[in-house]
This record gives structure tokens, sequence and C-alpha cells, in this order.
């Protein structure tokens, strides 16, 4: 997601390895941050939600407050820092923008982010603040559709036994 060498072949190294079951949603993730690097702005069609402290971005002014900042900070790059939770479905992740404005100010920017992927696209961004990591795992647990496990005469007796251990019922565990 960086122009860096280091960083392509810390990114390729990933999804070879770690990430190589959730390859197809990295990779719209990656492609996303790599555009934005590059100043290029995607067809934002997707929810956004903000939960950071002091900020207004929705899906309803991302374009906007991207080209503002773009043209406060034209020299930035994004970074993917740590991938705090990824599946088939979207991540978390901690990512750093930095950036230096036309003046000489640099400047960096951190913050914890949850993508939910679609096909080959994005359908929802949703953004923290940097110490707010539970708070965004909670969140993607919430969004993420959970598998529920089929019912069937198996898994009402272990639905038993697993009850009686935890009561401590011997007796009833030796009539199962």
């Amino acid at each position: 997601t960086c122009a860096l060498p280091i960083f392509a072949e810390l990114d390729a190294r990933y999804v070879a390895g770690e990430a190589a079951a959730y390859s197809q949603t990295w990779s719209v993730i990656a492609q996303i941050h790599a555009a934005f690097s590059r100043h290029e702005l995607p067809a934002i069609d997707w929810i956004v939600v903000d939960h950071r402290r002091g900020t207004l971005l929705s899906s309803s002014n991302m374009n906007e407050a991207i080209r503002a900042f773009w043209d406060l900070t034209p020299a930035v790059n994004m970074q993917i820092e740590m991938v705090h939770r990824l599946n088939s479905f979207g991540a978390v992740a901690t990512h750093t923008l930095r950036g230096t404005s036309p003046e000489g100010f640099e400047a960096e920017w951190r913050m914890i982010y949850l993508v939910i992927v679609e096909g080959d696209g994005i359908e929802r961004v949703e953004m923290f603040d940097e110490a707010d990591l539970d708070a965004a795992l909670a969140r993607f647990d919430e969004l993420t559709p959970q598998t529920s496990q089929p019912e069937n005469a198996a898994s009402r007796v272990h639905a038993r036994l697993t009850a009686c251990v935890a009561a401590r019922d011997w007796n009833g565990l030796s009539e199962i």
C-alpha cells in the first residue's frame, strides 16, 4: 500500500502467507490505500461512519474532505501499520497518514479503521481513534455475519453434555 519497496515486499509476503485465505478481501483494501496515496479519488458509494472525537466525516462529504486534505497535504502517503482482524468479510487495521504541506509542515495521523468489503469493492468504512481498538473490534464482530451451527441430534447431545459438565451434574452426564 506504499510506494516504498520495503513495504511493497512486506505486503506481498503478508498476502502470500498470513492473509492468503482472505487475499480477495485484502486485495480490495490494499487497492484503495494505493489509490489514495496516488491521489486517485475512488468512486465513494460506501457507507462512512466516523466514530472519532472532533471529526465530521460522513458518506455525503467524503470526496470533498479527501480533496481538501490533498490540498493541505499534497505529499501524503497512507500505510497500513497493523492488521488486527481480517476475514472474508473485511478487516480492522491501524493505518497511518504521513504528509507534508506546501509550506513544509510535516504531519502524521494514525487511526483505526474498519472496512467491510463486498465483491470487488468497499461497502462500509468506520473510523475510530487510535485508542479505541476494542470498540472497533467489537463493532466488527457486530457487523460480521455469524455462522450458525446446524442443529441436529449430535449438536443437541453436545449441548446437553456441555450443560451437565458446567452444572457438575455427573448423574445427568452418565445418563447421556
